[in-house]
């Protein structure tokens, strides 16, 4: 009889790594379908759009040296001045395009691109890792990533001048604490910003949750599984 329960135990625990591991597969299939529209965004941008507004600036330039043009200066401050805007519209779409997987991401991990981001902030903002991250599925990075951007840039538009804290660990989730010393009274309000990310986070599993009592501070934590395999290991030795 102890042989049978045994047998049934590990029945019971076979069918339940299976069903764990159907659900991680499923999910990675969510954050995977994510990864493949963003870099089909970023490509149609860079390939399409981009080389468009680069072909019309350079027609502009052509046209300011026609002679007729050079005749008639009201035209050809108006020229300049639509080439100027043109240039300044085509820089606004670079960075867009750079802002929707940063290379750093993919090529030095979380941490290094949120320096970045913090680098390029408008106050004060400290990244923290106390312990390496593991290895994270694409998706799961370029989630952390946005989160961590999104609350940074709320933190600066909503506590300006206020410093920002962002704490980075990892166990069976990857969990990302930003932490600002504003006034408080945040609130994740419907249709914006963070409000996007955490219905994004949850379809595979992933959390957003925020405190922010009236005098502060404000803390927002997002927890997004790290969708292992059954084996892999969660934490870098």
């Amino acid at each position: 009889m102890r042989w049978r329960r045994r047998a049934e135990e590990q029945s019971h625990e076979d069918a339940a790594a299976g069903q764990i591991a159907e659900l991680v597969a499923s999910r990675r299939i969510i954050v995977d379908a994510y990864e493949v529209e963003r870099r089909r965004l970023e490509r149609d941008l860079h390939d399409g759009t981009q080389q468009y507004l680069v072909a019309a600036a350079m027609k502009l330039g052509e046209a300011a040296l026609s002679p007729s043009v050079e005749a008639d200066p009201a035209l050809a401050a108006l020229l300049d001045d639509a080439r100027a805007t043109l240039m300044r519209g085509l820089e606004a779409l670079r960075t867009t395009v750079r802002g929707i997987h940063p290379s750093i991401l993919s090529e030095r991990g979380l941490a290094a691109a949120l320096d970045d981001v913090a680098a390029a902030a408008a106050g004060e903002v400290r990244i923290v890792v106390p312990n390496p991250l593991p290895d994270l599925p694409e998706g799961v990075l370029a989630s952390g990533y946005f989160f961590a951007a999104e609350a940074i840039a709320n933190a600066a538009k909503y506590a300006p001048g206020a410093p920002v804290t962002v704490l980075l660990t990892a166990d069976e989730a990857l969990r990302i604490s930003v932490v600002d010393s504003g006034a408080g009274g945040a609130r994740i309000i419907p249709g914006h910003g963070l409000a996007g990310l955490r219905e994004r986070l949850a379809a595979f599993g992933g959390t957003i949750d925020i405190s922010s009592p009236e005098g502060g501070p404000t803390q927002v934590v997002a927890a997004l599984p790290l969708l292992l395999r059954r084996g892999e290991p969660g934490v870098q030795l």
